[in-house]
């Protein structure tokens, strides 16, 4: 495995906790709110990224990651009885999504910890082809 497969690697990882950590932020974000985009008549739906293997080039068996989807849980909403929210339903209900914050904070944490070490990983392979390139020089 060259210097270019462990950046490539590295690289990979890096693309796949940023967008981990998006998607996270986003739930938690979303937590409170009783309106989807793409559905106004009903809340937030929190999403979830499915990471799969990936092969970084034809010539080598050296493995990345990629993310193939996001997709939502099928977590229950919950219904809270406050008549008096605008967004209440006839019965005095307003539903909001499913988000569990611990579990959210805890994936940011988790996806933040991969990003650091998967920056590092390539910090220390561009050293090590630098470091190669000034033995040569000698």
């Amino acid at each position: 495995m060259s210097v270019f497969d462990t950046i490539r690697i590295a690289a990979s990882g890096l693309t796949a906790e940023r967008l981990r950590m998006d998607v996270a932020a986003s739930n938690l974000a979303n937590a409170q709110s009783t309106h989807s985009q793409t559905d106004p008549t009903q809340p937030y739906q929190d999403e979830a990224v499915v990471f799969q293997a990936q092969q970084m080039g034809p010539e080598t068996a050296a493995q990345g990651v990629s993310a193939i989807a996001i997709l939502n849980p099928t977590r229950p909403d919950v219904r809270v009885y406050d008549p008096g929210n605008p967004d209440a339903d006839t019965q005095g209900f307003v539903t909001y999504p499913n988000v569990d914050v611990s579990s959210e904070m805890t994936d940011i944490m988790g996806a933040a910890r991969s990003y650091q070490v998967d920056a590092t990983v390539a910090q220390a392979a561009k050293q090590q082809a630098l470091d190669a390139l000034d033995l040569g020089k000698a």
